[in-house]
C-alpha cells in the first residue's frame, strides 16, 4: 500500500438530509436527489481516495459521519453545530474527516484586541467557526490541520442601509454590499493567519489549510495568507530587529512560518519532469458560466520540496471536475457546485 498521503477539500453544496430544507423553506431534497448526493460523494470517495478531507456546507453532519466512515475515514470531527430554525438550516458548518488519528480538535478564536486595531467591531467573529485539528500524520508527525469557509460575496448590508431608491439605490446595496463582505472574509482570513502563526510559534507542528474561500488568493483581501520576504518592506524588516540577518538566513526564518500554496508546489515538480512551460490552473467553482478558483490547500515547509526542512513533497495535485464539464444527469443532477480537490504528498523518508 502506498505511503503517500491524499489531502482533500471540498465543498459540498448545501448538504441537508430532508425533510430539513436549506436557506428557504421550499429548499428540499426528495428522497431520490438526497440519496443522489450520498451517491454522488460515495463514489468520488471510493475514486479519490483520501485520507483527510475538509468538508463545507455541512447541515447534516451524522450522514456525512457514516459515508466517511464506510470509506476508511475512522476519525470525523466538528467544534460547532448547524444553526436551524425549525425545520430550516440556516447557517452550515466545517467538518473534518481522517483515516489518522485526531490528537486534539478546538474552534480557532480570532484575537478580539487584534480585531479592534485593525477597526473592527469588539464582538467581530468569522462567519463560520474555523476547526483545528493536530493529526498524527505518518512521517511527519502531529500536523495541525485547519478547515475553513471563509465569507461568500453576498451581500452583507443590513437592509435600508442605502437610503437610494431603484436602479441607483440596486447599484449602490450590490458594490457596499460586495465591499463589506470582502472586509470580513479578508479579516477573517488574516486574523486567522495571525493565529496560525502564533499556533505555529508555540507548537512547531506542521500546518495544512483548506477549504472554499471564496475568493482568489491573489485578491487583495486574501493575498497576506502567501506574504513572504519578497513582499516585505526594509522599514519593516528593521522594526522587527531582523535588518542584522544575512538575506538568506532571514528567508530561512521567515520560510518556518510562510503559507505555500499546494498547487504552485506541485507545478514546481511537475513543470520540470513534463518540459511543459506553463501549466493552467482548472477552476474549482461555477456561478452560472462564470468559472474560478476559491477552493485551497495551504501548506508549510514540511511539504515544500525545495526546503532543508522538507519532510515530504507534492507530486500530484488533482481537481475533480468532470461533474462541472462533462456532467450525467443520472450521477450528478445532486452534484456540488464546487469541484474536490487533491494534492497527495510523497514522504522524503516513508
Amino acid at each position: 500500500m502506498s505511503s503517500n498521503i491524499r489531502i482533500a477539500s471540498l465543498n459540498l453544496f448545501n448538504f441537508a438530509m430532508p425533510p430539513l430544507a436549506f436557506h428557504e423553506f421550499n429548499n428540499i431534497y426528495t428522497q431520490g436527489q438526497w440519496q443522489q448526493k450520498c451517491d454522488w460523494i460515495a463514489r468520488w470517495l471510493q475514486q479519490a481516495q483520501p485520507d483527510l478531507v475538509g468538508w463545507q456546507e455541512v447541515f447534516s453532519p451524522e450522514p456525512l459521519r457514516e459515508l466517511c466512515q464506510a470509506a476508511g475515514l475512522a476519525h470525523f470531527a466538528l467544534v460547532d453545530s448547524p444553526v436551524i430554525e425549525g425545520f430550516i438550516a440556516r447557517k452550515s458548518v466545517v467538518a473534518l474527516a481522517s483515516r489518522f488519528p485526531i490528537v486534539s480538535l478546538a474552534a480557532v478564536a480570532l484575537d478580539a484586541e487584534l480585531a479592534f486595531s485593525l477597526g473592527l467591531k469588539d464582538e467581530f467573529q468569522s462567519s463560520r467557526q474555523i476547526l483545528r485539528a493536530t493529526l498524527m500524520l505518518p512521517g511527519i508527525g502531529h500536523c495541525d490541520t485547519y478547515v475553513v469557509h471563509f465569507k461568500s460575496p453576498r451581500n452583507k448590508l443590513p437592509k435600508g442601509a442605502v437610503e437610494l431608491q431603484g436602479a441607483a439605490g440596486l447599484l449602490a446595496e450590490s458594490a457596499l454590499g460586495r465591499w463589506s463582505a470582502a472586509l470580513q472574509r479578508g479579516s477573517e482570513a488574516m486574523l486567522l493567519y495571525q493565529a496560525i502563526l502564533k499556533r505555529r510559534r508555540q507548537s512547531d507542528n506542521a500546518v495544512v489549510l483548506m477549504g472554499d474561500f471564496n475568493a482568489g488568493i491573489d485578491s487583495s483581501e486574501l493575498k497576506g495568507l502567501l506574504v513572504g520576504a519578497g513582499q516585505l518592506y526594509n522599514g519593516d524588516i528593521r522594526a522587527a530587529g531582523l535588518h542584522g540577518l544575512p538575506d538568506e538566513r532571514l528567508k530561512l526564518q521567515l520560510a518556518h512560518f510562510q503559507l505555500l500554496d499546494a498547487w504552485q508546489l506541485w507545478r514546481e515538480v511537475s513543470e520540470p519532469a513534463c518540459g511543459q512551460v506553463t501549466v493552467t490552473r482548472p477552476v474549482t467553482h461555477f456561478h452560472g458560466s462564470q468559472g474560478s478558483v476559491v477552493d485551497y490547500l495551504l501548506l508549510s515547509q514540511e511539504f515544500d520540496a525545495r526546503s532543508q526542512h522538507s519532510l515530504a513533497e507534492v507530486v500530484d495535485y488533482r481537481v475533480y471536475d468532470k461533474h462541472l464539464l462533462r456532467p450525467q444527469f443520472e450521477q450528478d443532477a445532486q452534484a456540488s457546485d464546487h469541484t474536490p480537490i487533491l494534492a497527495e504528498v510523497r514522504l522524503r523518508h516513508p
